[in-house]
């Protein structure tokens, strides 16, 4: 009987273990996909101002400021890299979250779900 019991409250146990992991991992993914989100959104506003910038200059028959364009352009490329930066870390989470690995502080911080393509 005792045995039983022990044994009941090892599978409990271990049942709440596995809870709180896909918890951790949710959560994770949750912050991640916000911050993809996020990074989305500055590339829109970043698009927008280099659409401004280059009307004014066609407008006005000016010639390109590559200071102006410059830290727009730099925004724009530095967003993408770490939109995929993030991705990496969403394959390398998913691998180790379905191979059951023990999930350390880095791992706490990945995403395990996949990310959807959204048009630009």
């Amino acid at each position: 009987m005792a045995a039983t019991m022990d044994s009941l409250k090892d599978k409990a146990a271990g049942v709440a273990q596995n809870a709180a992991k896909t918890a951790k991992h949710v959560a994770s993914v949750s912050k991640m996909r916000l911050e993809i989100i996020k990074e989305q959104e500055r590339i829109r506003r970043s698009y927008t101002k280099l659409g401004k910038v280059y009307y004014k200059d066609y407008v006005t028959d000016e010639e390109p400021d590559e200071a102006e364009y410059k830290p727009l352009c730099d925004d724009i490329s530095a967003s993408f890299r770490h939109i995929n930066e993030l991705r990496e870390q969403i394959a390398e989470a998913k691998e180790a979250y379905k191979s059951g690995a023990p999930c350390d502080e880095p791992c706490e911080e990945t995403v395990i779900l996949p990310v959807e393509e959204t048009a630009e």
